[in-house]
Protein backbone atom coordinates (compact mmCIF):
# COMPACT_ATOMS: atom_id res chain seq x y z
CA UNK A 1 0.00 0.00 0.00
CA UNK A 2 1.30 3.26 -1.01
CA UNK A 3 1.85 6.00 1.40
CA UNK A 4 -1.65 7.93 -0.89
CA UNK A 5 -3.31 5.12 -0.16
CA UNK A 6 -2.67 5.33 3.61
CA UNK A 7 -3.37 8.83 3.55
CA UNK A 8 -7.11 7.88 2.16
CA UNK A 9 -7.42 5.16 3.53
CA UNK A 10 -10.17 6.22 5.75
CA UNK A 11 -13.02 8.50 5.71
CA UNK A 12 -11.58 10.70 8.55
CA UNK A 13 -8.39 11.24 6.60
CA UNK A 14 -11.16 12.76 3.78
CA UNK A 15 -12.66 14.91 6.57
CA UNK A 16 -8.92 16.00 7.04
CA UNK A 17 -8.28 16.91 3.27
CA UNK A 18 -11.88 18.68 3.68
CA UNK A 19 -11.08 21.24 6.24
CA UNK A 20 -7.38 21.76 4.91
CA UNK A 21 -9.09 22.56 1.90
CA UNK A 22 -11.73 25.02 3.83
CA UNK A 23 -9.67 26.53 5.46
CA UNK A 24 -7.37 26.88 1.90
CA UNK A 25 -10.03 29.48 0.81
CA UNK A 26 -8.57 31.83 2.97
CA UNK A 27 -5.73 31.82 0.39
CA UNK A 28 -7.62 32.57 -2.78
CA UNK A 29 -9.16 35.53 -1.23
CA UNK A 30 -6.36 37.17 0.28
CA UNK A 31 -4.59 36.82 -2.77
CA UNK A 32 -7.76 37.80 -5.40
CA UNK A 33 -7.94 41.46 -2.94
CA UNK A 34 -4.36 42.38 -2.58
CA UNK A 35 -4.39 41.71 -6.87
CA UNK A 36 -7.82 43.89 -7.06
CA UNK A 37 -6.32 46.34 -4.14
CA UNK A 38 -2.80 46.23 -5.68
CA UNK A 39 -1.43 48.18 -2.66
CA UNK A 40 -0.17 47.42 0.91
CA UNK A 41 -2.52 46.98 4.22
CA UNK A 42 -3.45 50.65 4.92
CA UNK A 43 -7.55 50.75 4.42
CA UNK A 44 -7.56 47.33 4.93
CA UNK A 45 -5.44 47.54 8.20
CA UNK A 46 -7.66 46.54 10.82
CA UNK A 47 -8.26 43.49 9.26
CA UNK A 48 -4.81 42.66 11.50
CA UNK A 49 -6.44 43.17 14.59
CA UNK A 50 -9.68 41.19 13.65
CA UNK A 51 -7.92 38.41 12.74
CA UNK A 52 -6.01 38.55 16.05
CA UNK A 53 -9.27 38.76 17.52
CA UNK A 54 -10.45 35.65 15.96
CA UNK A 55 -6.91 33.70 17.07
CA UNK A 56 -7.52 34.61 20.38
CA UNK A 57 -11.31 33.30 20.42
CA UNK A 58 -9.69 29.82 18.50
CA UNK A 59 -7.61 29.20 21.74
CA UNK A 60 -10.13 30.38 24.64
CA UNK A 61 -13.05 29.13 23.01
CA UNK A 62 -12.25 26.05 21.36
CA UNK A 63 -9.17 24.81 22.31
CA UNK A 64 -8.83 25.19 25.95
CA UNK A 65 -12.09 24.00 26.83
CA UNK A 66 -10.70 20.65 24.69
CA UNK A 67 -7.79 20.77 26.54
CA UNK A 68 -9.09 21.15 30.34
CA UNK A 69 -11.37 17.85 29.65
CA UNK A 70 -8.42 15.79 28.46
CA UNK A 71 -5.00 17.57 30.04
CA UNK A 72 -3.93 18.15 33.65
CA UNK A 73 -4.43 21.90 34.53
CA UNK A 74 -1.27 22.45 35.30
CA UNK A 75 -0.40 21.11 32.23
CA UNK A 76 -1.38 23.28 30.22
CA UNK A 77 -0.34 26.40 30.50
CA UNK A 78 3.60 25.55 30.13
CA UNK A 79 2.43 23.45 26.59
CA UNK A 80 0.87 26.81 25.93
CA UNK A 81 4.58 28.75 26.62
CA UNK A 82 6.14 25.49 24.53
CA UNK A 83 4.02 26.02 21.61
CA UNK A 84 4.76 29.74 21.51
CA UNK A 85 8.32 29.77 22.21
CA UNK A 86 8.67 27.15 18.74
CA UNK A 87 6.88 30.08 17.00
CA UNK A 88 9.25 32.12 18.33
CA UNK A 89 12.04 30.22 17.45
CA UNK A 90 11.25 29.42 13.59
CA UNK A 91 10.47 32.79 13.07
CA UNK A 92 13.99 34.44 14.50
CA UNK A 93 15.23 31.50 12.71
CA UNK A 94 13.62 31.80 9.69
CA UNK A 95 13.76 35.67 9.05
CA UNK A 96 17.83 35.15 10.16
CA UNK A 97 17.96 33.36 7.20
CA UNK A 98 15.98 35.89 4.77
CA UNK A 99 17.62 38.88 5.83
CA UNK A 100 20.95 37.34 5.58
CA UNK A 101 20.14 36.19 1.81
CA UNK A 102 18.31 39.92 1.09
CA UNK A 103 20.98 41.64 2.02
CA UNK A 104 23.62 40.22 -0.56
CA UNK A 105 26.74 42.28 -1.84
CA UNK A 106 25.41 41.95 -5.59
CA UNK A 107 22.14 44.04 -4.82
CA UNK A 108 21.73 48.08 -4.15
CA UNK A 109 20.65 49.51 -1.18
CA UNK A 110 17.41 50.38 -2.04
CA UNK A 111 16.71 46.93 -3.51
CA UNK A 112 18.64 45.71 -0.32
CA UNK A 113 16.17 47.36 1.81
CA UNK A 114 13.07 46.33 -0.50
CA UNK A 115 13.79 42.84 -0.23
CA UNK A 116 14.41 42.82 3.77
CA UNK A 117 11.64 44.37 4.02
CA UNK A 118 9.45 41.31 1.89
CA UNK A 119 11.64 38.81 3.38
CA UNK A 120 11.01 39.54 7.39
CA UNK A 121 7.04 39.99 6.39
CA UNK A 122 7.43 36.87 3.92
CA UNK A 123 8.91 34.93 6.99
CA UNK A 124 6.28 35.45 9.82
CA UNK A 125 3.72 34.88 7.14
CA UNK A 126 4.63 31.22 5.87
CA UNK A 127 6.21 29.96 9.32
CA UNK A 128 2.15 31.01 10.38
CA UNK A 129 0.96 28.88 7.33
CA UNK A 130 3.08 25.88 8.25
CA UNK A 131 1.86 26.37 11.61
CA UNK A 132 -1.87 26.55 10.72
CA UNK A 133 -1.62 23.34 8.38
CA UNK A 134 -0.45 21.26 11.23
CA UNK A 135 -2.91 23.08 13.67
CA UNK A 136 -5.70 21.68 11.50
CA UNK A 137 -4.44 18.39 11.17
CA UNK A 138 -3.64 17.55 14.51
CA UNK A 139 -7.45 18.90 15.75
CA UNK A 140 -9.15 16.59 12.86
CA UNK A 141 -7.58 13.69 14.33
CA UNK A 142 -8.30 14.95 18.10
CA UNK A 143 -12.30 15.99 17.00
CA UNK A 144 -14.16 16.75 14.20
CA UNK A 145 -16.03 20.07 15.87
CA UNK A 146 -12.76 21.39 16.93
CA UNK A 147 -11.21 20.56 13.54
CA UNK A 148 -13.91 22.46 11.75
CA UNK A 149 -13.97 25.41 14.48
CA UNK A 150 -10.45 25.69 13.75
CA UNK A 151 -10.28 25.44 9.92
CA UNK A 152 -13.08 27.80 9.75
CA UNK A 153 -11.23 30.47 12.05
CA UNK A 154 -7.79 29.76 9.90
CA UNK A 155 -9.63 30.29 6.79
CA UNK A 156 -10.27 34.08 8.26
CA UNK A 157 -6.24 34.11 9.62
CA UNK A 158 -5.01 33.06 5.80
CA UNK A 159 -6.80 35.85 4.36
CA UNK A 160 -4.23 38.21 6.04
CA UNK A 161 -1.28 35.71 5.53
CA UNK A 162 -2.06 35.59 1.55
CA UNK A 163 -2.80 39.36 1.76
CA UNK A 164 0.20 40.43 3.15
CA UNK A 165 2.53 37.93 0.79
CA UNK A 166 0.82 38.66 -2.09
CA UNK A 167 0.93 42.44 -1.68
CA UNK A 168 5.18 41.54 -1.34
CA UNK A 169 4.97 40.08 -4.23
CA UNK A 170 2.74 43.02 -5.99
CA UNK A 171 5.91 45.78 -4.28
CA UNK A 172 8.65 43.44 -5.67
CA UNK A 173 7.46 43.45 -9.43
CA UNK A 174 6.90 39.67 -10.01
CA UNK A 175 4.95 38.39 -12.92
CA UNK A 176 1.33 37.47 -12.68
CA UNK A 177 2.04 34.07 -13.48
CA UNK A 178 4.65 33.84 -11.22
CA UNK A 179 2.20 34.56 -8.38
CA UNK A 180 -0.27 32.29 -9.42
CA UNK A 181 2.30 29.45 -8.88
CA UNK A 182 3.30 30.70 -5.25
CA UNK A 183 -0.46 31.07 -4.84
CA UNK A 184 -0.79 27.39 -5.56
CA UNK A 185 2.01 26.15 -3.61
CA UNK A 186 1.06 27.89 -0.56
CA UNK A 187 -2.57 26.09 -0.96
CA UNK A 188 -0.88 22.19 -1.15
CA UNK A 189 1.90 23.21 1.61
CA UNK A 190 -1.41 24.10 3.67
CA UNK A 191 -2.98 20.83 2.74
CA UNK A 192 0.00 18.84 2.65
CA UNK A 193 1.06 19.77 6.09
CA UNK A 194 -2.58 19.03 7.16
CA UNK A 195 -2.42 15.58 6.33
CA UNK A 196 0.66 14.93 7.25
CA UNK A 197 0.06 16.56 10.77
CA UNK A 198 -2.87 14.01 11.04
CA UNK A 199 -1.27 10.71 9.23
CA UNK A 200 1.70 10.88 11.90
CA UNK A 201 -0.89 11.40 14.81
CA UNK A 202 -3.06 8.45 13.95
CA UNK A 203 0.32 6.46 13.00
CA UNK A 204 2.21 6.94 16.51
CA UNK A 205 -1.14 6.93 18.70
CA UNK A 206 -2.85 9.51 19.90
CA UNK A 207 -1.95 9.42 23.35
CA UNK A 208 -0.41 12.82 23.62
CA UNK A 209 -2.76 14.32 21.13
CA UNK A 210 -4.78 16.39 23.83
CA UNK A 211 -1.08 17.63 24.56
CA UNK A 212 -0.59 18.17 21.15
CA UNK A 213 -3.87 20.56 20.72
CA UNK A 214 -2.32 22.71 23.54
CA UNK A 215 0.83 23.35 22.29
CA UNK A 216 -0.47 24.48 19.21
CA UNK A 217 -3.12 26.93 21.09
CA UNK A 218 0.22 28.13 22.10
CA UNK A 219 1.18 28.25 18.16
CA UNK A 220 -1.79 30.32 17.48
CA UNK A 221 -0.62 32.62 20.89
CA UNK A 222 2.37 33.56 19.64
CA UNK A 223 1.22 34.33 16.24
CA UNK A 224 -2.33 36.49 17.50
CA UNK A 225 0.13 38.44 19.68
CA UNK A 226 2.72 38.98 16.56
CA UNK A 227 0.00 40.12 14.31
CA UNK A 228 -1.46 42.38 16.88
CA UNK A 229 2.07 44.14 17.90
CA UNK A 230 2.52 44.31 14.29
CA UNK A 231 -0.60 46.46 14.15
CA UNK A 232 1.53 48.86 16.50
CA UNK A 233 1.85 51.86 13.85
CA UNK A 234 -2.14 51.87 13.44
CA UNK A 235 -2.65 52.08 16.77
CA UNK A 236 0.22 54.81 17.26
CA UNK A 237 -1.71 56.77 14.77
CA UNK A 238 -4.72 57.60 16.77
CA UNK A 239 -6.66 54.20 15.46
CA UNK A 240 -6.93 52.50 18.90
CA UNK A 241 -10.88 52.47 19.00
CA UNK A 242 -11.02 51.14 15.38
CA UNK A 243 -8.60 48.93 16.45
CA UNK A 244 -10.05 47.80 19.85
CA UNK A 245 -13.08 47.47 17.97
CA UNK A 246 -11.78 45.59 15.31
CA UNK A 247 -10.49 42.49 17.61
CA UNK A 248 -13.78 43.09 19.54
CA UNK A 249 -14.97 42.10 16.90
CA UNK A 250 -13.29 39.32 15.50
CA UNK A 251 -13.37 38.36 18.83
CA UNK A 252 -16.97 37.77 19.79
CA UNK A 253 -18.02 37.15 16.16
CA UNK A 254 -15.74 33.75 15.72
CA UNK A 255 -16.62 32.64 20.07
CA UNK A 256 -20.68 32.82 18.72
CA UNK A 257 -19.76 30.84 15.67
CA UNK A 258 -17.65 28.30 18.23
CA UNK A 259 -20.67 28.21 20.28
CA UNK A 260 -22.88 27.72 18.23
CA UNK A 261 -21.46 25.06 15.70
CA UNK A 262 -23.65 22.74 17.29
CA UNK A 263 -26.73 24.38 15.96
CA UNK A 264 -25.45 25.55 13.42
CA UNK A 265 -24.62 21.90 11.55
CA UNK A 266 -28.39 20.78 12.92
CA UNK A 267 -30.22 23.42 10.84
CA UNK A 268 -27.93 22.75 7.90
CA UNK A 269 -28.85 19.32 8.43
CA UNK A 270 -25.67 18.11 9.08
CA UNK A 271 -25.56 14.99 12.15
CA UNK A 272 -22.55 15.07 13.80
CA UNK A 273 -22.73 11.48 14.49
CA UNK A 274 -20.52 10.51 11.79
CA UNK A 275 -17.84 13.37 12.43
CA UNK A 276 -17.09 12.00 15.68
CA UNK A 277 -13.62 11.06 16.70
CA UNK A 278 -12.84 9.02 19.78
CA UNK A 279 -12.14 11.08 22.04
CA UNK A 280 -15.46 13.00 21.36
CA UNK A 281 -17.14 9.64 22.06
CA UNK A 282 -15.49 9.11 25.28
CA UNK A 283 -15.79 12.86 26.73
CA UNK A 284 -19.62 12.56 25.65
CA UNK A 285 -20.74 8.73 27.51
CA UNK A 286 -20.08 10.16 31.06
CA UNK A 287 -22.03 13.01 30.67
CA UNK A 288 -24.79 10.98 29.00
CA UNK A 289 -24.79 8.46 32.29
CA UNK A 290 -25.14 11.74 34.14
CA UNK A 291 -28.23 12.70 32.46
CA UNK A 292 -29.45 9.56 32.93
CA UNK A 293 -29.00 9.57 36.60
Amino acid sequence: MTIIDTVFATQSRSHALLLSTLASVGLIVGAVWAERAAAELRRYDLLMPGVSGVLFALVAVTIMPFAELTVGRWLIPFLYLAGAAASVILCTAARHLALRRAKTSNRSAKQSGRQSAFAERSVFAIVDLLGYGMAIGVAAAASATLGIALATGLTAANVLVSRQLTAGFLSAKMGRMDRVVLQVGLVLVLNVFALLAFWTVHSFGSNGLPGLVAFFGGFLLAAAARTLLSHGQGIAAGKQVGSALAFLCGFVAFALFAVGLGEILDAAGISSAGLEHPVEQSSAQPNTRQARG
